[in-house]
């Protein structure tokens, strides 16, 4: 059965796409598209076509997991061609998502009427790729080169009344009326409306340079790509830039950048996905935050501008005045006020006594399906639950700084918590729009166990004779956007320095330990702050600088601990941090804290700016020639065989089983 069917009314063939659940543009639907519109060319007695769809989207995109193989005919460029040979024209009825090929495929039909769900858009970029079937010359003869670039470069989604503004679709309606108002249109037009056959409206050489500044900005070649697409395209043939276009699609399509970021793209759903229960998750529609503090105020800002209702409750009144300052989230002093709301986080000071106090005085004031959820970074979830009378609904809520920004969220199920609860965080965090992860109950859970991990390497490096300015700048070689001790600054050294003294008294003596940053505290280095850290910040300085004082404070550590300081270059940095962070992505799939080595590609690209079109640092590694891999290994483990106790067969020339298997589950 095909998913387009074909009615006929007046001289009007509406198209009516229903490939559930989101109408994605794959083999079936491009197929069925092209055989309606060679039978539609083949008649005589069709006035105008409309192509409208069954379903909430009207093309959510292309199916992207076609892209690691051949495409298969006919393509996309060959189904816009059918409706651009017509001779009849062509309406799109636009309703929900048109993104990727499917605006590509609206902006291919002679105009386009949407109704106020709708949202278009280019999100190629994201995947390593560029739209390929028009989207550059389409685009930019209809709203102009400084509009299409921001357009394609920036992948938003624009929504119905901008879209209109834009001019990029020609008219909003109602649902109800989608169709019939996408019909009378076309019954209206006289002969054919193509936008390959317009000159692009008129913008300056300014404008231009204006709009390709902005856009190419830290911009990955293929965004660089896209843009030069827009700008090119408009100085040639309709015909030969749509042919550039789809070359340089093509060659972007089979490469490592944009089958990593399809690689991430699908382990997102996947641990989506894992979070997903038969249960019935009760609506949430106010939400309270326990502790006015700056993760408390951040979280706040985040659930009202997904437009949830949100109360602040803290018995500090400056706190609470500052989280009003600029916004209108309710705050209180009273905790009885709290029981107005369907899911409460607690984001008070992380301490185990101070939040079970919270929780006990908390219960008695909730509704019997209130949620109760902890934003804890280390503190064991399954004690804090013993304090509840109810504890089938607490679970971890783990957000990253700042939570109104930072994608990243661990979803972490309690040893007693149900199945609603789980219900209920799921639905939230997808209203939210964060990249959940699940995660068991371990120190750190998942993100901040490997980033311990990653954390100590980079000290073990510094300690051995790197500068902390030559790990930064090997890693921001890597990819990423800053190095970890310029983070650490900005972040305050006190914060780790205190889990560290929590957690000494149960250090095993025979793990390696790193003490500059505890004497870089002890000093009063608590980073940005408080003008130095690793880095020194005179004046006031945005960045740091490397100072005499923090050198010679590391020159001592390293004596204290009888290393002789080596040089060290950036690829050994590069390799030791990633192998350090596979090493603890094996152990956290080994003990069931993580479900899959792709969940902590997720958390470390999405919560810790991890270089995406790497893959995160697993896929990284198992992508590399496995004797390399061995080799990398081995200096990991060297550096500390109790910290990475699970790379030893590397020392022997062997690759660690485990490491082997989750390397090979994201190949």
């Amino acid at each position: 059965m095909s998913v387009v069917s074909t009615t006929v009314e007046d001289g009007v063939a509406v198209l009516t796409m229903d490939n559930p659940p989101v109408n994605s543009g794959n083999a079936a639907m491009r197929s069925g598209l092209a055989d309606a519109l060679d039978s539609i060319a083949a008649r005589e007695d069709i006035r105008a076509v409309v192509i409208a769809s069954a379903n909430k989207h009207f093309y959510a995109g292309s199916d992207i997991s076609e892209f690691d193989r051949p495409l298969v005919d006919p393509q996309l460029p060959a189904v816009i061609e059918r409706i651009e040979t017509l001779t009849v024209p062509v309406v799109a009825a636009i309703t929900g998502l048109a993104l990727g090929g499917g605006f590509e495929l609206a902006l291919g039909c002679d105009a386009r009427i949407a109704d106020t769900t709708a949202a278009v858009g280019f999100p190629e970029v994201t995947l390593g790729i560029l739209p390929g079937a028009g989207g550059t010359v389409r685009g930019a003869r209809l709203v102009g080169v400084p509009a299409a670039i921001d357009l394609v470069a920036s992948a938003r989604r624009v929504k119905a009344d901008e879209a209109l503004r834009l001019g990029l679709v020609d008219e909003v309606v109602e649902s109800a009326d989608l169709v019939h108002a996408a019909t009378e249109r076309a019954q209206q037009m006289q002969g054919k409306n193509r936008l390959r056959d317009r000159t692009a409206p008129a913008a300056s050489v300014e404008e231009i340079d204006a709009a390709r500044a902005i856009a190419s900005k830290r911009a990955r070649p293929n965004v660089l790509a896209a843009i030069e697409a827009v700008c090119r395209g408009v100085d040639i043939d309709a015909s030969d830039a749509l042919a550039e276009e789809r070359l340089l699609f093509d060659s972007l399509r089979v490469g490592a950048e944009s089958s990593n970021l399809r690689y991430l793209f699908f382990a997102k759903s996947a641990a989506a996905k894992a979070l997903r229960t038969e249960a019935k998750a009760p609506a949430v529609s106010v939400v309270g935050i326990a502790g006015a503090g700056t993760m408390g105020a951040a979280l706040a800002r985040a659930f009202r501008a997904r437009r949830y209702d949100v109360i602040v409750y803290d018995t500090n009144r400056q706190a609470l005045d500052r989280v009003t300052a600029n916004s209108d989230i309710t705050v209180t002093d009273s905790i009885a006020d709290l029981g107005k709301t369907g899911l409460i986080v607690d984001a008070v000071f992380e301490d185990m006594d101070v939040k079970k106090s919270l929780l006990t005085s908390l219960e008695p004031h909730l509704a019997d399906d209130a949620v109760i959820v902890s934003n804890t970074s280390y503190l064991d979830l399954n004690e804090m639950a013993s304090a509840l009378d109810r504890p089938q609904r607490f679970a971890g809520l783990h957000f990253f700084n700042p939570p109104d920004r930072n994608p990243l969220v661990e979803v972490i199920r309690a040893g007693t918590t149900d199945g609603s609860t789980l219900a209920v965080l799921a639905s939230i965090v997808a209203k939210l729009g964060k990249s959940p992860i699940p995660a068991g109950i371990g120190d750190g859970f998942v993100a901040n166990r490997v980033y311990a991990d990653y954390r100590s390497q980079v000290e073990f490096l510094v300690e051995e004779g790197a500068s902390p300015a030559e790990v930064d700048a090997a890693l921001v070689e890597l990819g990423f956007a800053i190095g970890p001790f310029a983070v650490a600054d900005m972040s305050g050294l006190d914060i780790a320095w205190a889990r560290r003294k929590r957690l000494a008294p149960n250090r095993d003596p025979e793990q390696r330990y790193v003490t500059i940053a505890d004497r870089l505290c002890e000093a009063g280095r608590l980073g940005k702050k408080t003008g130095a850290g690793w880095y020194a910040y005179p004046d006031g300085a945005k960045r740091g600088i490397p100072d005499e004082v923090a050198a010679s404070i590391i020159d001592d550590a390293r004596r204290d601990a009888g290393v002789a300081p080596r040089s060290i270059d950036g690829d050994e940095i590069r390799d030791r941090v990633q192998g350090s962070m596979v090493c603890a992505a094996a152990s956290l799939v080994e003990n069931g804290i993580a479900g899959r080595a792709s969940d902590i590609d997720v958390a470390m690209t999405e919560g810790f700016a991890f270089p995406k079109w790497l893959g995160g640092p697993v896929r990284a590694l198992a992508l590399r020639d496995p004797s390399d891999v061995i080799d990398v290994l081995a200096v990991v483990h060297r550096s500390c065989p109790l910290s990475f106790a699970s790379a030893e067969p590397a020392t022997r020339g062997e690759m660690p089983e485990l490491i082997g298997r989750i390397l090979e589950s994201v190949r």
